[in-house]
């Protein structure tokens, strides 16, 4: 796939100096192949997660798993096709000014939402207006950030003004991260948690029916869904921590899909020890780094990082933890991109005489610090742990239901935890999430020059000043020890052949909740 093609669309816009219009049309469909045989409605997909999904809240911790589960049931105004460009979704078309500070959409009509009602232009205002308020802890309410104003020009069109050019904004309209689309009013104001089994309506294929910790998520086919139909009549999504558990529920047919398998377990199947079973590789599947809490005293000093960053080994946790089945990295960007070559950081090397000397310059005396982390990470955290230990650092490792975790995590009741992050071809809406300035996410990073930084490179156009700017920002990230950069792990998305149509032809990723409308049961 060409991933420079998402920028270049904006780009133009600027380079020409006048308003871009996209035109009226049907959704892109994916490049297709003559099938086999030809797609069956009806019956349930079981797909096993090594995460559960958590609050069924859709604002809330839009990302990772959580993101194409909700993908399912929640929509985005705008939508990438197989080849990455940006195309109309909810909304048919999209002008931008020549200022590149006006995003004028003019919606689909006739999209129903789960309850019934059409969705209009009063309920993306009071969507984005939701996520923009800080008290409602949305997800994306750091990134919809420089959003001046939601304006009705009419039932059908709605105007986004910026504070400021932004050469990521469409980009962000094409995933629910930023702006899923519901009802208006359909959230208190500061409304977190919901009733036990009350769902916010949508407009997906499929509409939310149950939800129960530890038991997962089940989904139902939506009968008057604007597009086409999805096949299968139910989804039930169903955490599996346990990676081997998870295995073997897909090996009996206990679950038709699951999600991260071991390295191991998909090298058995892709070999073909193991029949009937299909592998899907993402080799940059996911970008694992150590978080830590900055409202601790001793987390606050450099030296204290930096301690952390040299008793860290990238490479041990990668073959300990992961088989080898990942490759190291200094920042959140691919090793082998352009941003990544910009950045020009030094590779890292574990150095236990630098990490016990920094600790007695912290103060550190052996004070107790709290790694939290799933069930499903287990290994890997106790890998780090020992490493630590190693280096004279005292961790004492917490395991958590994925619901409690991302709650401590979010409320600040931490002091240390590996999380996550998706990379995207673009660094700021790949880093904006972890390094700009959070007042959503207590204890979390935050620097008036590097929050300056990604504000600047989202308003420069010119590609030779945006690498420098990144240059700049990567190197500032890098010295402030913001975080510990571990690695890009390689995920495994396995699935039985008797599941059919996912990914859609033309497509390369397994994660992806938009996926699932075109699955189908042989």
């Amino acid at each position: 796939m060409n991933r420079k093609l998402i920028f270049l669309v904006i780009a133009l816009v600027f380079v020409f100096a006048h308003v871009l219009e996209v035109p009226a049309a049907p959704i892109k469909q994916p490049k297709k192949t003559a099938p086999k045989e030809q797609p069956k409605m009806g019956g349930t997909l079981t797909v096993g997660l090594a995460k559960e999904t958590g609050n069924p809240n859709p604002f809330i911790q839009t990302q990772s798993t959580t993101q194409y589960v909700r993908e399912t049931s929640y929509e985005s105004l705008l939508i990438l096709d197989a080849d990455e460009k940006i195309i109309p979704n909810l909304a048919e078309k999209y002008e931008v000014s020549a200022g590149g500070t006006q995003f004028t959409l003019r919606l689909r009509k006739g999209v129903k939402f789960h309850n019934g009602r059409e969705m209009k232009a009063d309920d993306v205002i009071w969507s984005a207006n939701y996520v923009k308020d800080p008290k409602n802890g949305a997800y994306g309410q750091n990134i919809i950030k420089d959003v001046k104003a939601v304006d009705k020009i009419d039932d059908y069109t709605v105007k986004f003004t910026l504070s400021k050019p932004s050469t990521t904004f469409l980009y962000h309209l094409s995933y629910i991260r930023m702006l899923p689309i519901v009802p208006a009013n359909s959230l208190r104001p500061g409304q977190i948690k919901l009733e036990p089994n009350t769902f916010v309506p949508g407009t997906g294929a499929f509409v939310l029916e149950q939800y129960q910790t530890g038991f997962g998520t089940v989904i139902r086919k939506f009968p008057e869904y604007w597009g086409p139909p999805a096949y299968v009549d139910k989804i039930f999504f169903r955490p599996i921590p346990d990676g081997a558990n998870r295995f073997n529920a897909l090996r009996t047919g206990d679950v038709m899909m699951a999600d991260r398998l071991s390295p191991l377990d998909a090298a058995r199947v892709m070999k073909g020890e193991i029949k009937g079973l299909k592998i899907l590789e993402e080799p940059m599947g996911g970008y694992q780094h150590l978080i830590v809490n900055y409202d601790n005293p001793f987390l606050r000093k450099l030296e204290m990082r930096q301690a952390l960053l040299y008793a860290t080994d990238q490479q041990r946790l990668i073959d300990e933890a992961y088989f080898g089945a990942a490759t190291k990295a200094e920042i959140m960007m691919d090793p082998k991109g352009i941003w990544a070559k910009a950045a020009n950081l030094p590779p890292h090397k574990r150095d236990l005489a630098k990490a016990k000397a920094l600790l007695k310059a912290a103060g550190y005396n052996g004070q107790e610090l709290v790694l939290i982390g799933r069930k499903s990470a287990a290994q890997y955290l106790e890998s780090y742990q020992r490493m630590f230990s190693e280096a004279g650092i005292n961790v004492k490792i917490e395991i958590l239901e994925d619901g409690v975790m991302r709650d401590r995590a979010t409320q600040g009741k931490y002091d240390l935890f590996t999380t996550g992050a998706d990379a995207t071809p673009d660094p700021v809406t790949t880093m904006m999430t972890y390094y700009y300035t959070n007042p959503v996410e207590k204890g979390t990073y935050s620097s008036p020059k590097v929050d300056r930084l990604l504000d600047n490179l989202n308003a420069e156009f010119d590609q030779k000043k945006r690498l420098k700017i990144f240059q700049e920002l990567a190197w500032t990230i890098h010295n402030d020890v913001a975080d510990i950069p571990l690695f890009f792990e390689t995920r495994y998305f396995g699935m039985s052949e008797k599941t059919q149509g996912y990914p859609p032809p033309g497509y390369d990723t397994s994660a992806n909740g938009n996926f699932f409308k075109h699955a189908w049961i042989k």
